[in-house]
């Protein structure tokens, strides 16, 4: 595979750096999601943060697999549709991260 700036490995790792400090930068203070309150209850936070790095890395797997089974033709189309669903949750996990750092300096003041 191609390392370019729009290769899918660029915004794999993108994606699982964003969700990595998005897991340390979180204040359960602030959490306003019910989906994550539930399992933070229910499993705790070190084991809901694990499920929650543990899936975008089973999303990697898929997207290697997609490559390794996909013809040519088919890897064209899948290649897109991976990479934009890529672009879409860096874009995302940029606006938590920054949701989450903006709550911490809001905190400090």
């Amino acid at each position: 595979m191609e390392w370019r700036i729009s290769s899918l490995p660029v915004w794999f790792l993108s994606l699982l750096l964003l969700n990595i400090l998005d897991i340390l930068v979180t204040n359960p203070t602030f959490e306003s999601n019910p989906f994550t309150l539930y399992m933070w209850g229910k499993i705790g936070i070190l084991l809901s943060a694990g499920i929650k790095i543990g899936l975008v890395l089973f999303f990697g797997i898929l997207c290697t697999l997609t490559k390794r089974v996909a013809k040519p033709a088919e890897w064209a189309f899948a290649s897109r549709l991976l990479r934009w669903t890529l672009i879409a949750l860096v874009a995302f996990y940029i606006f938590v991260v920054a949701w989450n750092m903006l709550q911490h300096f809001l905190v400090l003041l």
